[in-house]
């Protein structure tokens, strides 16, 4: 069985994605499910699955203002490491701020 490059990219894209629920913590799964994104992006442009192209393409963006949410509340943290002020949840990675 030969595989191509369009496999490669589609298993890289499921690898990265269960690797996003296997973390533990927020920004992990924030970094692993973008690098997804990415992955199943090129597998959908150059399978030409458009249904996959759109749905990562819709939710790379989501992740990326995530991730920067995160980035931005782990800063203040160190700022403030009495955490006054500021949503702990974040840290423990008890909510990813949907609810």
């Amino acid at each position: 069985m030969i595989v191509g490059w369009i496999d490669l990219m589609g298993y890289a894209a499921s690898g990265l994605t269960l690797a996003t629920f296997a973390q533990k913590t927020m920004m992990p799964m924030r970094i692993m499910a973008i690098g997804a994104n990415i992955c199943f992006i090129g597998y959908g442009a150059m399978g030409l699955f458009i249904p996959v192209l759109a749905l990562h393409v819709v939710l790379l963006p989501v992740n990326l203002v995530r991730l920067r949410a995160l980035v931005r509340q782990s800063r203040r943290n160190e700022i403030s490491p009495d955490g006054e002020g500021t949503d702990r949840r974040m840290d423990a990675g008890i909510s990813s701020g949907l609810i």
